[in-house]
């Protein structure tokens, strides 16, 4: 009996001994596994190597990535293909570029209320309580002080005068507020531009497909023609190979086309903000009407655009904001005046030396004229000042040089206009005169009369005006929208 009480001793002693070792490690592989004991372990082990996470925390949420389908278009002229206002539509709703600058101004005007609080008086409640036991040394004996206390109280500080620092933050917030306001709306236009420049470049993309399919149709007629002249002997294997080579490039021509269709489309889902791969079609650029003229002239132009572009608002806000910021340093280097009072009950309980208890409750109160002014921080205010008038020139630097980028753009973008007009026209003059051409160098070339030469070059000057006019309706569009971003005259359709 004795033996088997001794070996039950000796079996919970190893399971103490066991449990009390788990823990330890346990213990042990906690604090190995913190930074604070090995910081090594959390930065790449090796130069050579890249860095690989311990778990998927920084992989996007699935919630977060962008999607990969689109609401069904309205029923419009282009049928069931999205027409440009359809896409500046989704792209202004999805696009999270306009979501980011939004949640900005929304910040801004946070802290535009957050600037006006100074205005309002300060109220606090506090009650400290507790129990304290105290020591005194006495002749000949120890004293002892036992005692339960609460104190509460309310507290009210109004700053009455601050020499304009309240007035300069509120101002400062405010202005920082409008910029960021003024560049929400610049960024609006960015998405609303870039869709534009998006959709003209899927539709000149889709024309060239079509311009190159045409193309490769018009290499194989060549090639047809010269395989029964030299089936007749009246040509040779030569001019054989020669369009030959015609068909092969016409072909490679037609996949680089559809090549840059693709392309087209990942630049028109980076601005409507949903995945690449999401399905999506779009009219030629056959359907879009062609604007005839600017309207204004340059002059007019660059006018309303020093007026009304957002961006340029914005800067003019923020150089607001920095003429408040060096009002707000000078009035630091005044006193502020205020008021303050208090007002409390104080309760307590306590018992010394054996003495009968004591309870008592007094009311506290005060009521103050406070006036603080530092009289020297180490030249903080002095530099602080300087900061703020050096932000301020670096503010109105800025200005002038986002007006003069602003006023280049609109004169680059009004010519560039004025020459892809001028273009458009003579690309139309030009494939008209290539089809000419073309036609009559290979009735010719049937009947002997020019050489397959001749008859190659026709060829490709026509194929060069297809892409031509393709590629000129597309800069009339683009260049019509850019004129429109430059003067900061993008509206949402």
């Amino acid at each position: 009996m004795k033996k088997k009480i001794e070996r039950r001793r000796a079996a919970r002693k190893l399971a103490v001994a066991g449990i009390g070792l788990a823990f330890c490690a346990n213990g042990c592989a906690y604090f190995s596994a913190q930074p604070e004991v090995y910081p090594d372990k959390f930065a790449p082990q090796e130069s050579d190597r890249a860095w690989i996470p311990r778990s998927n925390e920084y992989v996007i949420p699935t919630q977060a990535r962008p999607a990969s389908t689109l609401p069904e278009p309205h029923a419009t002229a282009a049928g069931n293909k999205y027409d440009l206002p359809a896409l500046i539509d989704i792209a202004l709703s999805n696009n999270p570029d306009t979501q980011q600058t939004w949640e900005r101004a929304r910040a801004a005007a946070a802290a535009y209320g957050a600037s006006r609080a100074p205005y309002y008086p300060v109220v606090s409640a506090q009650a400290p309580g507790g129990y304290e036991r105290e020591l005194f040394e006495l002749p000949g004996k120890n004293g002892v002080l036992k005692q339960w206390q609460v104190t509460p109280a309310l507290e009210f500080t109004y700053t009455l005068i601050d020499f304009g620092r309240r007035d300069a933050g509120a101002a400062a917030a405010r202005a920082q507020l409008a910029a960021a306001n003024f560049s929400f709306n610049r960024k609006l236009q960015d998405v609303v531009f870039a869709t534009q420049r998006a959709f003209y470049s899927i539709g000149a993309a889709k024309a060239a497909v079509k311009a190159a399919e045409q193309n490769v149709e018009l290499a194989k007629t060549d090639d047809e023609a010269v395989s029964r002249r030299v089936d007749l002997g009246l040509a040779t294997q030569p001019e054989l190979l020669l369009s030959r080579q015609r068909v092969a490039q016409s072909q490679y021509d037609l996949a680089s086309a559809h090549l840059l269709v693709r392309e087209a489309q990942a630049n028109m889902a980076v601005a409507l903000g949903v995945a690449a791969n999401a399905a999506f079609d779009v009219p030629t650029l056959d359907s879009l009407p062609i604007p005839a003229s600017l309207g204004p002239a340059v002059d007019e132009l660059i006018e309303t655009a020093v007026r009304s572009r957002p961006d340029l608002a914005a800067q003019v806000a923020t150089l607001d904001a920095r003429r408040a910021d060096v009002a707000r340093t000078k009035a630091a280097f005044y006193p502020t005046v205020g008021v303050a009072g208090n007002y409390g009950e104080q309760s307590w309980n306590y018992r010394y030396d054996g003495t009968p208890t004591v309870t008592d409750n007094q009311p506290q109160y005060a009521a103050l004229l406070t006036i603080n002014w530092d009289l020297f921080t180490g030249f903080k205010r002095l530099n602080d000042m300087r900061q703020a008038e050096a932000d301020r020139d670096a503010a109105g630097a800025q200005l002038k040089s986002l007006e003069v980028d602003a006023i280049s753009s609109v004169w680059r973008a009004y010519y560039e206009f004025q020459t892809a007009l001028s273009r458009y026209d003579y690309a139309k003059a030009l494939i008209a005169a290539s089809q000419e051409s073309y036609d009559a160098n290979l009735d010719t070339y049937k009947q002997g009369l020019s050489t397959i030469v001749e008859l190659l070059t026709a060829d490709r000057d026509l194929a060069n005006a297809r892409y031509t006019i393709v590629q000129s309706r597309a800069d009339l569009l683009t260049s019509s929208a850019a004129v429109a971003y430059a003067v900061g005259a993008i509206e949402r359709p």
